[in-house]
């Protein structure tokens, strides 16, 4: 997982980076992030002042959340938070597509050839 991390109007501290990693690589077993681009903001003239952003790159849809709050940790909690909420959302999408295919009964296949007996 190639992992970018961009910071915009505060200084980036080395705990804030071991979260999102570890944060990260807890969401590995459920889901394969070939690229995670996070961006964390401060506003100076919004309120909440924080965002995070993450646009994880996987195979098939990626996966792309916004969130913000008072503080920086509270924000990407919350960015987490809902990545979880989407990695859940579409794993119960795929398991109720598997639930409601028909099955094909073996009995009314053609044989090879395409001649019916």
């Amino acid at each position: 997982m190639k992992l970018t991390l961009t910071h915009r109007n505060h200084a980036p501290s080395t705990s804030i980076v071991e979260m999102i990693d570890k944060e990260l690589k807890s969401l590995q077993p459920d889901l394969q992030i070939d690229e995670a681009r996070v961006h964390l903001e401060r506003s100076l003239t919004d309120s909440p002042p924080f965002s995070a952003s993450f646009h994880l790159v996987t195979p098939g849809p990626d996966v792309i959340v916004q969130a913000t709050d008072h503080t920086l940790r509270a924000a990407l909690l919350k960015a987490v938070a809902a990545v979880r909420e989407k990695i859940d959302h579409r794993n119960l999408k795929r398991a109720r597509r598997r639930e409601e295919a028909p099955a094909i009964e073996l009995s009314r296949r053609r044989p090879a050839g395409g001649q019916r007996h």
